[in-house]
């Protein structure tokens, strides 16, 4: 049997097992979706500018590969009372552009291209004596948090875990998740605490997140315990929101939203953060999101970000839209590196709003750096072999398409 069925064969035999179960009726299918292809300016394939350093990058017209998620949703339990017992299961797939006009490997020996778990997970709703708090164990994404115009999870605790969520408790919700992660010899067991909705009225409302990591390890590998804390405020504003958020991380915890935990960090290594980003939506034929990054890694570097991506509608189906980037990664010890990014995408779309989807779109993106980021893409801009050289800007273009439901 190939390698690339037998990959397949666990969302198949997922799907069947769904679709012949007694609760067939109560299947549900959500996915999400994005590919396309693009060229570089004189030639070759497109490349994606991203500023060594930079947790993200500015996405429109800035994605260099095709990736898709696939999750079934089946009830397996419905009882009279209310309680409600369902299963969560999620592929997702990644890969890089190909070439390939027709027959196209889902797999490569080199990884470029795979098939991956994302979700696998039970939950509970409606316990009598939880008073509508919720019960879940297995493998998720649990409470995410997310930029989507840099896809920046600023804060994910997503993996393998049980936990209780959605408590009342005075004004707000508790939620409690006990998560573990193992690399080899190391191991790390993480306790997430949220506090959630406490409501300042027309002033918006909080927040408040704490991870307290515990590590341990056997036969001479190391690895540190850390933590985390996060304050957040919402407020809705202009027909959307603004969020700001304000976060610590110290030792296994000091990354926050890179490789969670890191097994490497120790009790020096601190972190801290604020993010700041919102949608706006206060008319028709206008739509945009912005964002704002300072990040201070101590004793390493800081990292600025400052982005917008607004759109017009000319009506229910197409839209004009732009985005502006910009990243600063000033190091300890080094020259500050610069990068900005500016795409112009004239947009099929299904319907008015920010997030409404599916959207068709045709790119041109420019990009602008200077000579430092250039040196630490290894004298080749843009971090692609011979695309641009020493040069200090370039363009690509192309097409893409973006859908979730």
């Amino acid at each position: 049997m190939s390698r690339l069925h037998t990959r397949l064969l666990p969302l198949a035999a997922a799907a069947a097992a769904a679709l012949f179960s007694t609760g067939a009726s109560a299947l549900e299918f959500h996915g999400y979706l994005r590919s396309g292809s693009g060229v570089t300016s004189g030639g070759g394939e497109q490349t994606c500018f991203s500023l060594p350093g930079a947790y993200t990058k500015y996405r429109l017209g800035n994605e260099c590969e095709t990736y898709g998620e696939a999750q079934l949703d089946q009830n397996l339990y419905d009882g009279k009372d209310g309680v409600k017992f369902d299963y969560h299961l999620m592929f997702a797939y990644k890969g890089t552009y190909s070439s390939q006009q027709d027959y196209e490997s889902l797999t490569t020996d080199d990884d470029s291209r795979d098939w991956a778990l994302r979700q696998n997970w039970i939950g509970v709703k409606g316990l009598p004596m939880l008073h509508g708090a919720s019960v879940w164990a297995g493998k998720r994404y649990y409470k995410r948090e997310d930029v989507h115009i840099t896809d920046f999870y600023y804060h994910d605790t997503s993996g393998y875990g049980a936990g209780i969520e959605d408590i009342k408790v005075g004004p707000g919700n508790f939620s409690y998740a006990l998560l573990r992660n193992t690399d080899g010899d190391r191991g790390m067991t993480r306790h997430d605490f949220r506090y959630e909705g406490l409501s300042l009225g027309r002033a918006g409302s909080l927040d408040f997140s704490v991870e307290i990591n515990r590590a341990d390890s056997t036969n001479g590998a190391t690895a540190e315990n850390g933590g985390f804390v996060q304050v957040e405020h919402m407020i809705p504003m202009l027909g959307g929101f603004n969020k700001v958020a304000v976060q610590y991380g110290k030792g296994s915890a000091s990354n926050m939203s890179l490789g969670y935990p890191d097994y490497t960090a120790d009790s020096d290594h601190k972190t801290w953060r604020i993010v700041d980003f919102g949608i706006v939506e206060f008319a028709p034929a206008f739509s945009g999101m912005y964002t704002f990054v300072y990040q201070d890694q101590k004793d390493n570097y800081k990292w600025t970000s400052l982005g917008v991506r607004p759109a017009w509608h000319l009506n229910d189906y197409f839209k004009l839209q732009a985005e502006l980037g910009y990243d600063r990664v000033k190091p300890e010890n080094g020259d500050t590196m610069h990068l900005t990014k500016l795409t112009i995408a004239p947009t099929l779309v299904a319907g008015r709003g920010f997030f409404a989807r599916p959207e068709l779109r045709l790119f041109v993106t420019h990009a602008k750096w200077n000579d430092a980021a250039r040196d630490q893409w290894g004298g080749v801009a843009g971090g692609a072999t011979g695309r641009f050289g020493a040069d200090t800007s370039g363009t690509t273009y192309g097409f893409q398409v973006e859908a979730w439901w």
